[in-house]
C-alpha cells in the first residue's frame, strides 16, 4: 500500500504531439523546458531540465506509453509537487539551441528572484507563477533566436489528494497547437538528466 509519507513517486510524460507546423513544411526541431518544485519537511526545491526531440513530424506521436520520458523522481515531494512544462520549437540546431537554454534558465530564475520569493511564501500558487515567470523570461531569450513557444503546462498534485499525489492517473493538456499526457506513478526508475537545481531552500512548517 501506498505511503504518502515516506515512498516515493515519479511523474512521466506519457504522450507528446504537435498538431501544426512552426515553419515551412512539416519539420520540427522540438524541445521541453521541465520546472519541478516540491516542499517536503522543512525544505522547497525548485529543478530545471530539458529534452529535445530532434528530426520530429507535425502529428507524430512523439512520446507514446512505451517510451515515456521521466520528468520528476523518484522521490517523494512532501507536502505538493507542482510541474511547469514548456514546449518549443527551434528554428537553429537544436544543439546549439541547447547550450543558450541553460544560460537563459540561469538569466530568468535570477530575474525573477525565485530564491527570495519562493522563502517568503512557499505555496503551490507561487511555485507555479514563479515557474510560470521563469518560463516566459527562458521564451524571451530563446525567441531571439527564432525558437516558437508551441504550448505552456501548469500542474500540481497533492499529498492530501485521495489517492494522494493522484498516483496511477492521468492528465490530458490539449490546446489547438500540441497534446501532452501526465502520469503519476508509485514506482522507480534512474532520475531525469541535464538538471539544473535553481532554488534548495529552508522554511518554517
Amino acid at each position: 500500500m501506498f505511503n504518502p509519507l515516506e515512498d516515493n513517486i515519479a511523474v512521466f510524460m506519457t504522450t507528446l504531439r504537435i498538431r501544426k507546423p512552426f515553419d515551412f513544411g512539416n519539420h520540427l526541431e522540438p524541445y521541453i523546458v521541465v520546472i519541478a518544485t516540491d516542499k517536503k519537511d522543512n525544505a522547497i526545491r525548485m529543478n530545471v531540465s530539458h529534452f529535445a526531440f530532434p528530426g520530429a513530424k507535425v502529428y507524430q506521436q512523439i512520446i507514446t506509453p512505451d517510451n515515456a520520458i521521466l520528468l520528476y523522481g523518484p522521490a517523494n515531494p512532501g507536502e505538493f509537487l507542482t510541474l511547469s512544462i514548456m514546449l518549443l520549437d527551434s528554428d537553429a540546431d537544436i544543439q546549439n539551441a541547447g547550450k543558450q537554454l541553460e544560460a537563459a534558465i540561469n538569466t530568468s530564475a535570477i530575474a525573477a528572484d525565485v530564491i527570495a520569493r519562493l522563502t517568503a511564501n512557499p505555496t503551490t500558487m507561487v511555485a507555479t507563477t514563479l515557474a510560470e515567470e521563469v518560463l516566459q523570461g527562458i521564451a524571451h531569450i530563446m525567441q531571439q533566436n527564432k525558437d516558437d513557444p508551441i504550448m505552456f503546462v501548469h500542474d500540481s498534485w497533492l499529498q492530501g489528494l485521495t489517492p494522494p499525489y493522484g498516483i496511477n492517473q492521468y492528465k490530458l493538456h490539449a490546446s489547438d497547437s500540441a497534446e501532452i499526457s501526465l502520469r503519476v506513478s508509485p514506482i522507480l526508475k534512474q532520475s531525469q538528466q541535464n538538471v539544473m537545481t535553481i532554488a534548495h531552500i529552508e522554511v518554517e512548517k
